[in-house]
């Protein structure tokens, strides 16, 4: 539950003054700063598009390719094109969002959408945030459903998990869940228009009008916030603690089979499931948590934006977003074989078509 935006950044306004002894200092020490690096201008405009269109166009696929083969619908291919539909909201809204803001301004984070209809503010932040609620609470419950499955596998059978149905309608309460808890961005948000007033160095160079979106009610927003990211942190280190378990019962189970030279109380379906889920689960992990954590430390004033490795934390944020398709492949035959026969096996018999058809 959480946003890929820091929050609303505050830049001083500055007087006009043009008693400056050096220009060229006093842009390097009071200006610079406060624009976009050299590395953010490749990350922004060059290596984003493509990470998101790469994502968008891979998720958008695994969702096809789940909903079109019948061999396809398990439980947890529920959850993976659940988790491909949230992905594609979230790079869809978000990337638009920081293109926008790069676009219309030089001066960093202070995400400038310019001249927009006032719907974009309050539907951007609500399908952005839900996005990565829904993409969470997956990730949780799959987290869940995994260590149910592998470390109690008598209660996960008899508690009614581990079928498609059950599974559809847990994905139908994780968007409840994700898009009510977001009610809050659709009816707090608006835009805001504000003015700077930089010294004279500065006039020709940088804008002096900003429009932003900010939500109101400041008190209950910091309060919002923080319960939040107290709930990001809680579903996190308990996703990590259920994979703790799990890693440390599949290594017993191992030991046990082969200490009693029988077969392994696992089978070798459910391990690969596992791995696929257990390498997913840790990709988010890895990608995410640095953006959060530099968030937290931002809001509470220890870290800064100017000359910060911000836009790469949020570069794996998409990343994280983009690269599911390619674990499932990398990781399961299965889906390597359902892809190609939707796309590969499609095109070669097209192919074959058209050839006969020359001749």
């Amino acid at each position: 539950m959480s946003s890929v935006n820091t929050g609303s950044h505050k830049h001083v306004p500055i007087e006009n003054t043009d008693n400056s002894i050096n220009y060229n200092e006093y842009w390097a020490d009071h200006i610079e700063p406060l624009l976009y690096t050299d590395l953010d201008k490749v990350i922004i405009p060059i290596i984003m598009p493509i990470v998101v269109t790469i994502g968008i166009i891979g998720n958008v696929l695994t969702i096809i390719v789940i909903a079109s083969k019948n061999c396809m619908h398990t439980p947890v291919n529920m959850y993976f094109a659940n988790l491909a539909i949230a992905d594609t909201l979230f790079l869809i809204n978000a990337s638009g969002y920081r293109w926008n803001s790069y676009i219309k301004s030089p001066v960093i984070d202070t995400y400038d959408i310019g001249e927009t209809p006032k719907w974009f503010c309050p539907l951007n932040g609500f399908l952005e945030n839900a996005g990565v609620d829904v993409a969470l609470l997956t990730m949780f419950w799959l987290s869940v459903e995994r260590y149910m499955a592998i470390c109690r596998p008598f209660k996960f059978k008899q508690s009614g998990f581990g079928i498609c149905s059950m599974s559809i309608k847990i994905c139908g309460i994780i968007w409840f869940l994700g898009l009510s808890w977001n009610v809050y961005f659709l009816v707090g948000e608006h835009t805001f228009t504000y003015e700077i007033s930089w010294p004279i160095i500065a006039v020709d160079t940088l804008p002096n009008t900003f429009t932003i979106c900010v939500l109101r009610w400041y008190e209950f927003h910091v309060i919002y916030w923080y319960v939040t990211r107290a709930l990001n942190v809680l579903m996190i280190v308990i996703i990590v603690a259920l994979y703790t378990a799990m890693l440390i019962s599949l290594r017993k189970s191992r030991g046990i089979a082969i200490s009693s030279a029988g077969r392994e109380p696992t089978s070798k379906s459910e391990c690969k499931v596992f791995l696929t889920v257990f390498v997913t689960v840790t990709v988010y992990v890895v990608c995410t948590a640095p953006f959060y954590i530099y968030v937290v430390l931002f809001r509470n004033g220890i870290a800064q934006l100017n000359h910060s490795p911000i836009n790469i934390y949020r570069l794996m944020f998409y990343i994280n977003s983009s690269v599911n398709p390619v674990i499932y492949n990398g990781m399961n035959y299965n889906f390597r074989r359902a892809f190609y026969d939707v796309y590969c096996s499609r095109c070669s018999r097209k192919k074959n078509i058209h050839t006969n058809v020359q001749i």
